[in-house]
């Protein structure tokens, strides 16, 4: 087992696990790190850590990226939750499989861009086939972030469109039409509404900007859904 192997083994053994899962480039890395700014803006005693692993040339996740943050309140916040994501390309299969062992939570993210409406679907049939049966129980909480909503309209799809590509992938009536959470965004512009508040010093919590509220909802959400569910089975 690798080191980076070996990290990913003892992190999910600790805490909630909650993956992004998708083809490469469509955001995922984007989306976690924007998540980390947020948190080390708001509630840096929430931060513990983030290690990003890729190619500095490419920027491309040749790895995979890892986040750890916790819930509560003070210095030692006992409720803590792992954030990572699996690297899309080809030659990282193996990883994404041990990447996902162990996950609580899964942020699956679509890149709308139509023309890699082909690498979605083969995105989704890899994802489903390794997790199908955890994924219809609801024993993975789940929810869907379509990216990169600020192309222009005419080369984009839209939510509406996330059911039709879920079809084509093969995935049972059972989830799709069960789970209709798909959640619209761009990282681009929540990237740049978040330099552009803090340029000019005004950030307030409760008054994010939208681009980048949209980019935590889904997360918050998948949080939220794993903790109601581990307080029923306790």
């Amino acid at each position: 087992m690798s080191q980076e192997e070996e990290l990913v083994f003892e992190e999910s053994q600790q805490g909630v696990k909650i993956v992004f899962w998708g083809p490469t480039l469509a955001g995922k890395t984007t989306a976690l790190s924007l998540f980390h700014a947020i948190k080390k803006k708001e509630d840096p005693e929430s931060v513990y850590n983030f290690l990003k692993l890729e190619d500095k040339a490419t920027e491309r996740t040749i790895g995979f990226d890892q986040a750890t943050f916790g819930l509560g309140t003070g210095a030692g916040k006992a409720f803590k939750y792992h954030l990572f994501t699996t690297p899309g390309q080809d030659r990282f299969k193996s990883m994404r499989k041990i990447v996902i062992n162990g996950l609580h939570g899964l942020i699956v993210v679509i890149d709308s861009e139509k023309a890699r409406w082909e690498e979605n679907r083969e995105s989704l049939i890899e994802l489903f086939t390794i997790l199908g049966d955890k994924l219809y129980s609801r024993e993975v909480k789940m929810a869907i972030m379509l990216n990169k909503m600020d192309l222009p309209a005419e080369t984009r799809i839209s939510a509406a469109d996330v059911g039709r590509l879920m079809i084509e992938a093969g995935i049972s009536d059972k989830l799709r039409d069960t789970f209709a959470s798909t959640f619209e965004v761009s990282c681009l512009e929540a990237l740049s509404a978040l330099k552009d508040a803090w340029t000019r010093g005004e950030w307030n919590p409760k008054q994010r900007p939208q681009a980048v509220q949209r980019i935590i909802q889904p997360i918050q959400m998948v949080i939220r859904d794993i903790i109601i569910s581990q307080l029923q089975k306790s």
